[in-house]
């Protein structure tokens, strides 16, 4: 066998690994850039996307309008782009929250539940 003939299929090997990597990439950060959906269910209000969420309307505590988002401290499992924010994060002042945010777009939707999480959603 000669060496060329190895030689070209590892280099076909290679061109097809560097491109499903590169799709994979791509794949990623396209889902990660679309909003979520948001819409009252029956009787829960329900954060559809990346990191869906679902909470019964009787489990609202609270619901407050914030024309700015408090600073982001740590991001612990989600989608941290620099304007989009999606997943758990910790918040100054607040600490352990759910983001749905596109930070060009204020203001947001805070919400407390009953059992004191914290949900941050914009449309």
């Amino acid at each position: 066998m000669e060496f060329c003939s190895i030689m070209d299929g590892v280099n076909t090997g290679l061109t097809a690994g560097v491109f499903l990597i590169v799709a994979g990439i791509v794949l990623i950060i396209a889902t990660s850039l679309r909003p979520n959906g948001i819409e009252v269910v029956q009787d829960s209000l329900v954060i559809t996307g990346n990191y869906h969420y679902s909470v019964k309307l009787r489990d609202i505590r609270s619901v407050e309008k914030w024309d700015s988002l408090p600073k982001i401290k740590l991001r612990t499992n989600g989608i941290g782009w620099p304007n989009i924010n999606v997943g758990h994060f910790i918040l100054k002042d607040i600490g352990k929250c759910r983001l749905y945010v596109n930070k060009k777009y204020p203001p947001y939707v805070h919400i407390v539940t009953n059992g004191g999480e914290h949900i941050v959603f914009n449309t």
